[in-house]
């Protein structure tokens, strides 16, 4: 039997090409990857540990007019790079608010 590790995720995660800025607990970013219930962002600042468990983002790209703000989110996951100020934190959507959950799959929708 194969030890390898295997990805066990209730949705599928999208390769975000579109340059969709995120902004969480003042730290600019930009969304590296997407699925129905999580997300993943590569931020831009001095510390990310000093980053809360949960915090509001606002989801932002011109070339497709997608926009949701106020997005609730959970982190799941920090990863600082070594001797940079970037980082990626993974997060979990923490709403059940219809209309945000709608646009994030209507854009999911889009990239398959």
């Amino acid at each position: 039997m194969d030890n390898s590790t295997v990805e066990k995720r209730k949705y599928k995660r999208y390769n975000v090409t579109d340059f969709i800025v995120a902004m969480c607990s003042n730290k600019l970013g930009r969304v590296v990857n997407i699925s129905e219930n999580s997300i993943a962002i590569r931020l831009y600042g001095e510390d990310l540990t000093s980053l809360p468990e949960a915090c509001t983002t606002s989801l932002l790209t011109v070339a497709k007019g997608f926009l949701i703000e106020g997005l609730p989110l959970k982190i799941v996951r920090k990863e600082g790079i070594p001797n940079t100020p970037i980082g990626t934190v993974a997060a979990k959507f923490n709403t059940s608010e219809v209309a945000q959950l709608g646009i994030i799959k209507q854009y999911i929708s889009g990239l398959s």
